[in-house]
């Protein structure tokens, strides 16, 4: 049996000391130089935004930029447009029947209607 349930409440297991940070290695700091160079060499080296083009994370809206333009131009697919409504019109279901127990069912006709008060009653 452990005696983990004997100690006292601020008694923890998990260990919070801070360690210093190692510092890299020459070839971890070789193959960072090597990979800025490439970002450089692909113009996405610096973070500034400035001069360079900025890929819109909505891929429906059009335009280079939002500097070019104040508004930018929306293009609609037809996938994108509402949906018409369905309204009941009336006209089908006459009635809600009860078949067995709480079973609710519609009735769709007079000729439904007495199908289901024949099964009610055998």
């Amino acid at each position: 049996m452990s005696g983990m349930y004997l100690l006292p409440v601020y008694y923890t297991t998990t260990n919070n000391k801070k360690r210093k940070a190692s510092k890299k290695t020459q070839s971890q700091l070789a193959a960072e130089c090597d990979h800025q160079k490439f970002l450089k060499k692909m113009g996405i080296g610096s973070r500034s935004s400035v001069g360079s083009e900025q890929r819109s994370s909505k891929p429906w809206v059009t335009g280079s930029s939002p500097v070019e333009s104040a508004k930018p131009k929306v293009v609609y697919d037809s996938s994108m447009a509402k949906k018409e409504e369905k309204v009941y019109t009336g006209t089908e279901i006459i009635g809600i029947a009860q078949m067995h127990k709480s079973n609710a069912v519609p009735v769709r006709g007079k000729k439904q209607a007495t199908e289901v008060a024949n099964m009610r009653r055998g």
